[in-house]
C-alpha cells in the first residue's frame, strides 16, 4: 500500500514501463516454456512402453528402418561368392611334406623302436594313433616311400580338384579312405587316413567384390517400405519392448523428437509474448496502484515465475495420469494468486490466475505424448479449470482477510473449488471410476491447505522486503494494546483521544469515497506519535499545568511543534512501523505553516520569514493521507470552537478544506473535488454526532439528597451523562 504522487504515478504508467514489464514477463516465460521437460518420459529403443500410444493424426512415410531391415534381409539371403585359392592347396601339401620328412628322419635315426615312435608322435603333433605310428616306424624305406607318394596323390586329388567349401570339409575327410589304393594293408590305410584327415581343409575363399556386388543388386531390388497409420490407431502397445521402428514411427507422429523442436520453441515464444502483452497492457490501461514501483513489479514477476517453475518440473512427472491419481491437482499453485490478492490487489491476483492457468494448460499440451494418450484434451481442460477456479476461490476470500484464520477459509475455498471443477470434468470422462472420487477429494484438499500455508508464508516473508503491509498487519497495529498506542494512552492521553476521533472521522470518509478505510484508521492512530517526546507542549495534553510556550518566543515554540514530525518518524523506524503507516506522520501536516505561532511572530515582526514556520512535508501523496490531514485539522478546530452547531461545524470543515486547496496541499495526490465534498459531508455528520448539544441535568431534589445520605439510592450519573441519556455540554 504505497503512497505516490500523480506525477510519479503517470510517469510510472508510461508506455516504456508497460513495454519493459511485458518483455520481462515474456522473457521469463519463454525460458520456462522452452520445450525441455525435466523428469518426463523419454522412450528409448529396448525400453518397455509405459503406456499405449495412438497416432494424434494420420501419418504416412517411407520407413528408413523397415526399408533397411528388408534390404539387409535380401542381401543376407544372397550366398557368398567363393573362388579356388591355390595358396591353400600349396600350403597343405607343404605341411604334408614337412610331416613326411620328419617321420622319415625319425625312422632313419639309429635309435630304439620306442624312441623312434616318440619322435614320430612329436612330428605329427599327437594326431596319429599308436597303430599308425607303429606302422610308419616298421615300414621299410621302399614301403614308406610308396606310402608318402600315395598320401601326396590323395591330398592333391582332394584339394587340387573340385572346390571344397567349409560345409564339404567333413564329407571330404570321410572319403579319404575310399581314395587310397586298395593294395594297402589295413594298418597302412589307418596310418595314411589319420595323417591326411587333419590336412583336408576348405580350399576356397569369399570373393568380397563379387559378393558385395551380388548383394547390392539384391538390395536395389527392394522397394522402400511405406508405413501408414490412421488417426487414433495404436502405434505402440503398453508394455511392449520398443524397437528402432517403433521409435521411428513415434518420431514421424511428432511424439518424440531428437534435439530441439523448432515448432515447440516458436509456440513457447508466442504464448510468452501473449502473457507479456497482457501484463504490460494491464499496467498501462488499468493503471493499478498496487504495481507502482520496481519492487511491486518485481513481486508480480516473482509470483508468476514461482508457480510456473513448479508446474514446469511437476507436470512432466505427474502427467499423463495413467493411474488416475489426480496428483497434478494437488500442486498448490493457488498460493501465488492468493498472495497477490493480499500483497498487491484483487485485479492483479485475477490477472495472475489467468496467466498461471495458461502456463499450466500450455505445458500439459506441449508435454511429450500429450496427444497420443486417451483423454489428453480432457486433461488440459481439467487442469485449466481446476487452477482457475481454485485460485479465484482463494483470491476472493483472502483479498479482504483481516485475521490469519481467514486464510484457512481461503484454503478451504480453494480446495472446494478444485474438487468441484474436477468433479464436473469427471462426469464427462468416459473412463471415470468410483475410486477416482477419493483421489479427487484428496488432491483438492492438499491443494487448498498447502496453498493457504504457502500463501501465509509469502505474506510473512515478502511483505516487508517489498514495502507492503497486509490487512492482517494493519489489524494488529489497530489494537489498542500495541506498545505505541499504550504509551499514547498513558503519556499523552489527549493526543490519544484526538487520534481516535480522527480515525473515526477518516475511516468513515475513506469508506465513502472508495479509499482504504483500514489503512486510514491505522494511519490516524499513529500520525501523532511524535508528540510522545514532549506531550506537554501540545494543548490537548495540558490540563492545569502551566503552558510551556509561555516562556518561549514564537520561533522556539514552532520548532518544538515541528519536531514532533521528525521524532515521530524516528520512533516509527525504531518500533518497526511499516512505511505505509509511517508516511502519514509527515504527510498529515504537509508543507503547511504552524499558523498560530507564525501569526504571533508576524504580529511582533511583520518581516519575519514565513518559511521557517513551515513543516518539512511532503504534501499528502494519496487520498488516504489527504483525508487524515483534513480530519486532523477539522477535529482540532471544532474542538477549539465554542459554537458547535451543525452550521458552525459545516463552516469550519468547509473552510479548512478551502484553505488546504488554496495552499495547494492536494497537488500531489489524486483526490478529486467530488471526493472532498463527500469527505466534508462525512466529517460534519461524525463531528455533529460527537459534539451534538446535550441537556444539563437539574440539581438533585431534597428527597434524593436524603436517600443518598441514608444509602438507599446509588450515586447519580456523572455530569457527562450515560449512554442512554445526554450529557452536559463541555466547557
Amino acid at each position: 500500500m504505497s503512497l505516490s504522487s500523480p506525477d510519479e504515478t503517470n510517469a510510472w504508467y508510461s508506455r516504456l514501463t508497460a513495454v519493459v514489464l511485458g518483455l520481462v514477463v515474456a522473457a521469463a516465460l519463454t525460458a520456462l516454456l522452452f520445450p525441455w521437460y525435466p523428469g518426463g518420459t523419454k522412450l528409448r529403443e529396448g525400453d518397455a512402453s509405459p503406456f499405449a500410444l495412438a497416432a494424434p493424426r494420420a501419418i504416412s512415410y517411407e520407413s528408413e528402418v523397415l526399408t533397411e531391415e528388408a534390404r539387409e534381409a535380401a542381401a543376407a539371403a544372397v550366398p557368398a561368392k567363393l573362388v579356388f585359392d591355390l595358396s591353400i592347396f600349396r600350403r597343405q601339401l607343404g605341411e604334408l611334406d614337412q610331416q613326411l620328412i620328419q617321420i622319415q628322419e625319425a625312422r632313419l635315426a639309429t635309435l630304439g623302436d620306442s624312441e623312434r615312435e616318440s619322435r614320430i608322435r612329436a612330428a605329427t603333433a599327437g594326431a596319429l594313433s599308436e597303430r599308425a605310428i607303429a606302422t610308419f616306424a616298421a615300414a621299410s624305406d621302399a614301403e614308406f616311400g610308396a606310402l608318402a607318394d600315395e598320401a601326396r596323390a590323395v591330398l592333391e586329388s582332394v584339394l587340387g580338384g573340385p572346390e571344397v567349401t567349409a560345409e564339404q570339409v567333413e564329407e571330404s575327410r570321410r572319403s579319404v579312405g575310399s581314395r587310397l589304393s586298395a593294395s594297402l594293408t589295413a594298418d597302412e590305410l589307418v596310418a595314411l587316413t589319420e595323417l591326411l584327415t587333419p590336412l583336408i581343409v576348405a580350399n576356397v575363399v569369399v570373393d568380397p567384390e563379387e559378393t558385395t556386388a551380388a548383394r547390392d543388386v539384391a538390395r536395389s531390388r527392394i522397394a522402400p517400405v511405406r508405413v501408414t497409420r490412421e488417426r487414433g490407431q495404436v502405434l505402440v502397445e503398453e508394455g511392449r519392448e520398443l524397437t528402432a521402428a517403433d521409435i521411428e514411427v513415434l518420431r514421424e507422429a511428432e511424439l518424440q523428437t531428437a534435439g530441439v523442436d523448432p515448432r515447440g520453441v516458436a509456440a513457447a515464444v508466442i504464448v510468452a509474448l501473449i502473457a507479456g502483452a497482457a501484463s504490460g497492457a494491464y499496467l498501462y490501461v488499468v493503471r493499478p496502484a498496487a504495481l507502482i514501483g520496481v519492487r511491486r513489479l518485481t513481486l508480480f514477476a516473482l509470483l508468476l515465475v514461482l508457480p510456473a517453475v513448479a508446474l514446469k518440473f511437476a507436470l512432466p512427472v505427474l502427467l499423463p495420469d495413467i493411474e488416475r491419481h489426480f496428483l497434478a491437482y494437488a500442486i498448490p499453485v493457488a498460493a501465488a494468486p492468493m498472495a497477490a490478492a493480499v500483497l498487491l490487489d484483487l485485479g492483479v491476483a485475477m490477472l495472475l490466475t489467468l496467466l498461471v492457468a495458461t502456463v499450466a494448460a500450455f505445458i500439459s499440451i506441449a508435454l511429450p505424448f500429450a496427444d497420443a494418450i486417451g483423454g489428453g484434451q480432457l486433461e488440459t481442460a481439467r487442469l485449466w479449470l481446476a487452477i482457475t477456479s481454485g485460485s479465484l476461490g482463494g483470491v476472493f476470500v483472502a483479498s479482504r482477510a483481516l485475521h490469519v484464520n481467514r486464510y484457512l477459509v481461503a484454503g478451504l475455498a480453494t480446495g472446494g473449488a478444485v474438487i468441484a471443477s474436477l468433479l464436473a470434468i469427471w462426469l464427462l470422462d468416459a473412463d471415470r471410476q468410483i475410486a477416482d472420487l477419493a483421489w479427487i477429494v484428496a488432491g483438492g484438499a492438499v491443494s487448498g491447505l498447502a496453498s493457504a500455508l504457502i500463501g501465509v508464508g509469502f505474506f510473512l516473508l515478502l511483505s516487508r522486503p517489498f514495502g507492503i503491509i497486509t490487512r492482517v498487519e494493519l489489524m494488529e497495529l489497530a489494537q489498542f494494546g500495541h506498545p505505541l498506542l499504550r504509551r499514547l494512552q498513558d503519556e499523552a492521553p489527549g493526543t490519544f483521544q484526538h487520534s481516535v476521533l480522527v480515525s473515526n472521522m477518516a475511516e468513515r470518509a475513506a469508506d465513502r469515497i472508495g479509499a482504504d478505510p483500514l489503512l486510514v484508521r491505522v494511519g490516524a492512530y499513529y500520525h501523532d506519535i511524535g508528540k510522545l517526546t514532549a506531550p506537554e507542549f501540545f494543548i490537548e495534553n495540558q490540563s492545569d499545568i502551566e503552558d510551556p510556550h509561555a516562556t518561549l518566543d514564537p520561533l522556539q515554540s514552532t520548532r518544538m511543534i515541528q519536531q514532533h514530525v521528525q521524532a515521530g518518524l524516528e520512533l516509527a523506524r525504531r518500533e518497526g512501523l511499516p512505511a505505509a503507516v509511517a508516511q502519514f506522520i509527515p504527510q498529515h501536516h504537509g508543507t503547511r505553516r504552524v499558523q498560530f505561532f507564525y501569526r504571533r511572530a508576524a504580529a511582533e515582526d511583520p518581516s519575519v520569514d514565513p518559511e521557517v514556520f513551515r513543516y518539512p512535508g511532503p504534501r499528502p501523496q494519496s487520498r488516504e493521507a489527504a483525508i487524515i490531514m483534513l480530519a486532523d485539522s477539522s477535529e482540532a478546530a471544532v474542538r477549539a470552537s465554542t459554537d458547535r452547531t451543525v452550521e458552525a461545524i459545516t463552516a469550519i470543515v468547509t473552510g479548512i478544506q478551502r484553505e488546504r486547496i488554496e495552499e495547494d496541499q492536494f497537488a500531489e495526490c489524486d483526490i478529486s473535488l467530488r471526493d472532498l465534498r463527500i469527505v466534508a459531508d462525512s466529517f460534519v455528520q461524525t463531528l455533529n454526532a460527537v459534539y451534538h448539544p446535550r441537556v444539563q441535568y437539574p440539581e438533585p431534589t431534597e428527597h434524593e439528597l436524603e436517600e443518598r445520605e441514608t444509602g438507599g439510592m446509588p450515586d447519580p450519573p456523572a455530569p457527562g451523562g450515560t449512554a442512554e441519556e445526554p450529557a452536559q455540554p463541555e466547557r
